[in-house]
């Protein structure tokens, strides 16, 4: 028996630059690939990229082998806004630092602390909703998630003009991000995103200045600020401020996107209306996850073992200098891990559902030590959220055809405006 790993590159692929074919139409063109085989070599515009669809290769990378892999360079634009933030920073000795002091008051008990405070943000932003005419869901939303998690960061100093601060950069940033998928030129920056930055980076720094030495408050500005003088924290301003800017955006637009999908899909589905809304949540995740489409960088040769449909040669060599794509999206609506995958069935998560799922092929918040340090709190919300709606209002989708995501935004946003109409229950 043959023992010696084979190179990815020597695996069955589509021969030439594929990135036109995969800009076309991504998630066609990942769906297709698994016809090759759970190992997929592609070259997309000069990166040399491994697809894999293998569960057991998915674990190596993510949870295993974490000194092989680095920051991809679809990574590279956001690291110019989070800059050591958890999310861009992949050295791993201050990214543990880091995530070890900001995991406690984001973890399970904690966060449950907040939920009544959390609740009375809820509904006090649903109050506000207008009730007859259609209006657009994605709008009310995202201020509703935004309230959420810049009380939850600065809530000792949370006025309107700092949530228009907020608001403004996170647009900018989004907008920024998508204008150049390919990061062709990043330090292209316009006039308008600059002077959103400057502008949010002018309030936490205010904020840190103006909070006391000595008590530096009990939100995340205050706890991450407390941390700076704890040696292992390995946290100065600069690192709170990449900190604070990683949290806002990756606790705001996921759920934002999360949040719209799931009352499209209840508007559509009216005979689920009734199901759990933890289990609406996470059938949302699993039909439209906010993180589609993961990356990593491999850095040192890394062997995985894969699963090729034949005993012999198993080990396949991942080299230094390729990149590795996990089509999140497409294993979710896979009919081998997921039984009628294409339908909106909530009830597929009870405990006694009779319909097949792998759950180890349901990783929204990814998996390992990367795993969203923030879980908890943007599942608290979002099932909240859905729950509280629900309470609230009857609803109707205004626009016949379902939404998709947009496949090279920074997360899988709604990829045309959501038009809803509601009335009061």
């Amino acid at each position: 028996m043959n023992t010696a790993p084979v190179s990815v590159a020597q695996l069955a692929g589509p021969a030439g630059d594929q990135f036109e074919q995969y800009a076309a139409a991504p998630f066609e063109y990942l769906r297709d690939l698994r016809s090759h085989g759970s190992i997929v070599p592609i070259d997309l515009g000069g990166v040399r990229t491994a697809v894999v669809f293998d569960l057991g290769v998915i674990a190596a990378v993510f949870v295993d082998r974490l000194e092989h892999v680095g920051r991809p360079l679809v990574f590279e634009r956001l690291a110019h806004v989070m800059g050591t933030g958890l999310i861009t920073n992949y050295d791993w000795d201050l990214w543990l630092a880091r995530r070890k002091r900001i995991a406690r008051p984001l973890g399970a008990r904690t966060v449950r602390r907040l939920h009544t405070r959390m609740c009375q943000i809820i509904d006090s932003e649903l109050s506000r909703w207008p009730t007859g005419e259609p209006v657009e869901l994605h709008d009310l939303v995202k201020r509703l998630t935004l309230r959420v998690v810049a009380d939850l960061l600065f809530s000792d100093d949370l006025t309107e003009e700092a949530m228009e601060v907020i608001a403004t950069a996170v647009s900018e940033i989004h907008a920024w991000a998508e204008s150049d998928p390919a990061n062709a030129d990043i330090d292209a920056r316009p006039a308008s995103f600059n002077a959103a930055m400057a502008a949010l980076d002018g309030y936490i720094g205010g904020v840190l200045d103006a909070r006391p030495p000595g008590n530096p408050g009990g939100d995340m500005a205050g706890l991450l600020l407390a941390a700076v003088d704890e040696p292992d924290a390995r946290l100065d301003r600069r690192g709170v401020r990449d900190e604070a800017v990683t949290l806002i955006l990756a606790g705001h637009e996921t759920v934002t996107n999360t949040i719209c999908f799931a009352i499209d899909l209840l508007g559509r589905h009216p005979q689920h209306a009734g199901a759990a809304a933890r289990f609406v949540v996470d059938e949302t995740l699993r039909l439209y996850p906010p993180v589609h489409v993961t990356n990593r960088a491999i850095i040192k040769d890394l062997v995985v073992d894969c699963d090729r449909g034949t005993p012999e040669a198993r080990g396949v060599l991942l080299p230094a200098g390729w990149e590795v794509l996990v089509p999140e999206y497409v294993i979710y609506r896979d009919a081998k891990c997921f039984e009628r995958p294409g339908e909106f069935l909530p009830q597929r998560w009870a405990d006694d559902s009779p319909l097949h799922l792998e759950r180890r092929a349901y990783f929204p918040f990814l998996t390992g030590p990367k795993f969203c340090v923030g879980r908890h709190f943007a599942l608290l919300e979002a099932t909240e959220a859905i729950e509280r709606f629900r309470a609230r209002f009857r609803h109707e989708m205004t626009d016949p055809t379902p939404p998709w995501g947009r496949e090279f935004a920074v997360s899988f946003a709604p990829d045309r405006p959501m038009g809803i109409r509601l009335w009061e229950r």
